[in-house]
């Protein structure tokens, strides 16, 4: 019961994900030197709960379009500084990337840090069906 009521506090953010990180079977390990070649169509499956386990400086991913980005690296280089993204860090950060409006050369950076996508039942951008703000994101 307990686990079941911690899940839903950190899906709606009520606490943070950092303070109860646990183990889970499909949690991905790689690192950026790992993901060169990578295609859409070669990526592994991330879940949102393995996510959410990697929401602080030492350890940052972020999900912008239904794909995962490990942004650790990348985080004292960022433009806008290191605590926009870490914002975000854990979650889905879409609509955020979306509204600020990247360079080319932004969206082209980000094959570097792409490690995974979500399954397709938690996907909200690319399903099936629907293709919403996918324009100039790397395929």
């Amino acid at each position: 019961m307990t686990t079941s009521i911690t899940s839903l506090l950190q899906a709606l953010h009520i606490i943070p994900t950092s303070s109860i990180k646990q183990k889970t079977s499909q949690s991905v390990t790689t690192t950026n030197k790992s993901n060169v070649g990578l295609t859409a169509t070669s990526l592994p499956e991330i879940c949102l709960k393995a996510v959410a386990q990697h929401d602080d400086y030492s350890d940052c991913w972020i999900v912008v379009y239904d794909r995962v980005y490990d942004v650790t690296n990348f985080l004292q280089d960022h433009p806008g500084g290191s605590d926009i993204i870490m914002d975000y860090a854990g979650r889905d950060a879409t609509l955020a990337f979306h509204g600020t409006g990247h360079s080319g050369d932004a969206i082209e950076q980000m094959r570097e840090y792409l490690i995974g996508e979500l399954p397709s039942q938690e996907r909200i951008f690319r399903t099936k069906n629907t293709q919403v703000l996918l324009k100039g994101i790397p395929e």
